[in-house]
């Protein structure tokens, strides 16, 4: 029995050993991957979800008339949202295309009296015409002594009276044509006064469709501070549409860990509301300034008793692909954010085409 008591005890003693030797080695592989990811990647849970989110505010003032939205309802671009009251903006067209087709009706008049005076521009060079073939006949009958000076002399008054009235149905014409303003066989709507009222027109047809406040955008509805009958301004916000489908990710990293961070690198975003659940972006731009330089109050350092603080820039991400709708990502929700920095190609500043992408 102590024989094979001393046999067991043996076998018994290297375990403790071995099982060490082997959680040690576990730590150090766990050690080395951690080393290896830390030296390639920068992380941060001070980040937050953030989305463009667009203000409804009316162009004119006016009088609620309909709602068709509720506070988070979703909507898409183009559905109508906030209706005012159009009686006085449909009133306001009534009237421009009242006074349309009056300057209308007004340039075909013009263009009638133009005719006119072309007639009459006619007839007297007609008569004038006939008054110089008399005046020249009686001059030639005169020589021959034919024709007494009296008919020679009132054959050229009536000349005269003939140019007379020839030369004052050419300034009639002209002044006629100048009323008209446009040539006399070109469309009533390139005449000024036409050109006016249409503008008018368009003027009232524009605020007339201000009264229907649709959504510029697809999203959520949120922050609606509007009922039935109110009262609104222009520029007034009525309410906001969240594009929840265009979230990104704004994570503040010290500047110490900003050395190797480039615009295009990949990087991951879990969300605490969704524990486990990895989002997949890039890096998008660098904020040009920390959030201290952009403050209210901005710190003053030249003091006397200054202490150096490190300072955090932001970083916006990008998704690579639109949150799944089963996992929706709200705006100010926080994540943790993890950029890989291995990649060393990418620009430190966005490039300039992105910056013209909302233009």
């Amino acid at each position: 029995m102590t024989v094979q008591g001393a046999t067991l005890r043996g076998w018994t003693r290297p375990l403790p050993l071995a099982a060490a030797l082997l959680i040690s080695i576990a730590a150090l592989g766990v050690g080395i991957r951690w080393w290896m990811f830390a030296r390639t990647h920068v992380s941060t849970d001070n980040a937050y979800v953030h989305a463009d989110v667009v203000q409804i505010t009316p162009r004119i003032a006016g009088t609620v008339d309909a709602l068709f939205v509720n506070d988070n309802q979703p909507v898409v671009a183009g559905d109508l949202v906030v209706r005012l009251d159009p009686a006085d903006t449909a009133l306001g067209l009534q009237q421009a295309e009242a006074t349309l087709a009056n300057a209308t009706q007004e340039v075909e008049q013009a263009r009638a009296v133009v005719r006119a005076a072309q007639s009459q521009g006619e007839i007297a060079a007609a008569e004038l015409a006939q008054a110089r073939l008399d005046h020249t006949r009686a001059a030639q009958l005169a020589e021959r002594g034919v024709v007494s000076p009296d008919r020679l002399d009132k054959t050229r008054t009536t000349l005269r009276a003939a140019e007379a009235r020839a030369a004052e149905a050419q300034r009639q014409l002209e002044r006629t044509r100048a009323t008209l303003g446009i040539p006399l066989d070109a469309p009533a709507t390139e005449a000024a006064v036409v050109r006016q009222a249409q503008a008018a027109r368009d003027q009232a047809a524009l605020l007339l469709s201000y009264t229907e406040l649709r959504a510029p955008t697809a999203g959520v509805v949120a922050k609606r501070m509007i009922q039935v009958g109110q009262r609104v301004q222009p520029g007034q916000p009525l309410m906001a549409i969240v594009p929840v489908h265009a979230a990104y990710i704004e994570a503040n990293f010290k500047e110490t860990e900003l050395t190797t961070v480039r615009v295009g690198q990949p990087a991951t975003v879990e969300a605490d509301i969704y524990p486990g659940l990895i989002y997949h972006g890039h890096v998008d731009s660098l904020s040009p300034g920390t959030g201290a330089a952009f403050a209210l109050l901005p710190p003053e350092n030249a003091v006397g008793n200054w202490v150096k603080v490190v300072q955090r820039l932001p970083v916006r991400i990008a998704l690579d692909a639109p949150p799944p709708p089963d996992h929706p990502l709200w705006v100010g929700l926080s994540v943790s954010v993890s950029i890989d920095t291995s990649g060393q190609d990418g620009p430190r500043l966005a490039p300039r085409h992105m910056a013209r992408v909302g233009q």
